[in-house]
């Protein structure tokens, strides 16, 4: 009798474990394709246009700047989290871009988490991508990668996956060959 009960207990471990790895997989595939086939926007400061401009799947909500459009230049964070918050629920999102830290000097005390939480309200079936900004210029001629990489390292902690390449350490107003890796790297993510 005994031996028939060790193997009651096999079946059933046996069942809740492949019963576990079929949830798992169906989890992370659902997860996965939340985002395919949505539409891509990009919120930010300054630098957005010129991301949009080299990239084939990432669009601008409109061409001039302004919290209606969830960019705006020579903004920072805070800025951009007021105006996440303003903005209504939009559920045909699938990928969010956070072009977003350069006018606030990389502040790691900036409330990343709350608009990392915010951005996920509003645009709830989105997967949130980062670009790295612009130091050694203005403002920032006293910061370096390794600051910026700090800064970025607390969005990736959020689940905002952060693309490699920064704009850099220019001035970025103008069309810089940053920009053209930035949006290569981005339609390659985006499904």
């Amino acid at each position: 009798m005994k031996k028939k009960d060790n193997l009651t207990y096999y079946y059933i471990g046996g069942a809740l474990l492949i019963g576990a790895v079929l949830y798992i997989v169906y989890s992370f595939s659902r997860n996965k394709s939340k985002s395919k086939g949505k539409r891509a926007i990009i919120i930010g400061d300054s630098q957005t246009p010129f991301i949009a401009k080299q990239s084939q799947k990432v669009k601008m909500l409109g061409k001039v700047g302004g919290e209606n459009v969830l960019w705006k230049g020579g903004q920072n964070l805070d800025w951009l989290l007021n105006a996440v918050k303003k903005y209504p629920v939009t559920e045909d999102v699938g990928y969010v871009v956070i072009n977003i830290g350069t006018n606030g000097g990389f502040n790691l005390k900036e409330n990343i988490s709350g608009l990392v939480s915010e951005i996920k309200r509003v645009f709830p079936n989105s997967t949130l991508l980062g670009v790295k900004g612009s130091w050694g210029w203005g403002g920032n001629s006293n910061k370096t990668e390794n600051d910026v990489n700090k800064y970025y390292n607390k969005f990736a902690e959020l689940g905002v996956k952060i693309m490699p390449t920064p704009i850099g350490p220019v001035e970025p107003h103008s069309d810089r060959p940053s920009y053209k890796q930035i949006g290569k790297e981005l339609d390659n993510v985006i499904e």
